[in-house]
């Protein structure tokens, strides 16, 4: 662990200065500086208040490198702030309380949280806020349970958390310096696969978990450049994998840089059977030439009120919606649609530009 602190160290010293490195989100709030190491004695202090012992990559950064600062999003959280993810007043043994999700266990979905246990429980035992992604949004560090020093992506709002792939604390930091120095985009940080054999590309074509398969999308899209045999391997992807969040996120990849040879794919993903693909399919496209505005036009009256929307919204973007195809729309059972047809109405008559 000392050698791969070390190492931490002195890729953080060398990372601000690096021609052609990534802009870190959030960087602005750190600066890629950390705070003072802490004592031994107050980490031990932390732990025997809570009953628990830290994860050592942690607890090893924490008292040899540094204490809040420099890291993802905008930036590690003081240790004093490990509540922050905490909805009511924080009950004791807390963060003795076993983390009740397993990285190979199931995940609850969008109302699944009182399947957890005690519905009027706090969701995340077991584990202290690590940084803020904004908003509502945290990476937690479990410190109690079987997953144990692994991170999680969570939302107060209480949508599903999900896990880091990366095995631990110190391989989720390096990663985000290696990432922002290589030039990797850092939006999908958490959803992506730690760097490493088998390369992305092979993972999305052949792994049998649409987990993985869909990190590897995600992986493959921040990248700042895209091999041809990468962009192939996300082209079938995007029409042609089982699973819809699969194919989406595929689009995506290809969306963040698309040449023209990834038009076909889609004009094909338009026609998919799951709205969010058709949705995506359809921002990819904007201000992309017009081959797509018939099937865009097609879409208006698509039996999604999002995909009605989206396609709304980005024929306009494109210069090519009128009022005939609006006309429509304003009857539309869906409010928001409706309400996304007068705005834009208003914009073709030069009114109010304030969005729906």
């Amino acid at each position: 662990m000392h050698e791969r602190l070390r190492r931490i160290a002195a890729k953080l010293a060398l990372v601000p200065g690096l021609t052609g490195r990534a802009h870190s989100f959030g960087e602005e709030a750190h600066r890629f500086r950390l705070g003072r190491p802490l004592p031994e004695a107050r980490v031990r202090e932390f732990e025997t208040r809570h009953g628990i012992r830290l994860p050592e990559g942690y607890r090893g950064f924490l008292t040899t490198l540094g204490h809040a600062g420099a890291g993802p999003h905008y930036g590690l959280l003081p240790l004093e702030d490990w509540d922050l993810a905490v909805l009511d007043a924080v009950r004791p043994g807390h963060l003795r309380t076993p983390f009740p999700l397993s990285p190979t266990g199931p995940v609850p979905g969008p109302d699944g949280y009182d399947a957890w246990g005690d519905p009027d429980a706090e969701p995340f035992p077991g584990a202290i806020a690590l940084t803020s992604q904004g908003c509502s949004g945290y990476t937690l560090l479990v410190v109690s349970g079987p997953a144990r020093g692994r991170l999680v992506n969570a939302d107060i709002d209480l949508r599903p958390p999900f896990f880091c792939h990366d095995s631990g604390f110190l391989a989720w930091y390096e990663r985000w310096l290696d990432e922002v120095s290589a030039g990797m985009s850092t939006a999908g940080f958490d959803l992506s696969l730690p760097s490493g054999p088998p390369a992305p590309a092979c993972v999305l074509r052949d792994a049998p978990d649409p987990v993985q398969r869909h990190a590897a999308a995600w992986t493959l899209g921040r990248h700042p450049a895209l091999t041809p045999a990468a962009r192939s391997d996300l082209r079938a992807a995007a029409v042609g994998d089982a699973v819809a969040e699969v194919r989406r996120a595929a689009v995506i990849a290809l969306g963040r840089r698309p040449v023209p040879a990834d038009d076909p794919t889609f004009l094909r993903a338009l026609t998919d059977t799951s709205e969010d693909v058709r949705a995506t399919a359809l921002s990819t496209l904007a201000r992309r030439g017009g081959a797509w505005h018939a099937r865009a036009r097609a879409l208006l009256c698509d039996t999604s009120p999002e995909v009605r929307r989206t396609a709304a919204h980005v024929l306009h973007d494109s210069g090519a919606i009128t009022e005939a195809d609006l006309a429509p729309m304003l009857s539309d059972p869906d409010r928001p649609v409706r309400e996304k047809a007068g705005w834009i109405l208003r914009q073709l008559a030069g009114g109010p530009s304030a969005d729906a």
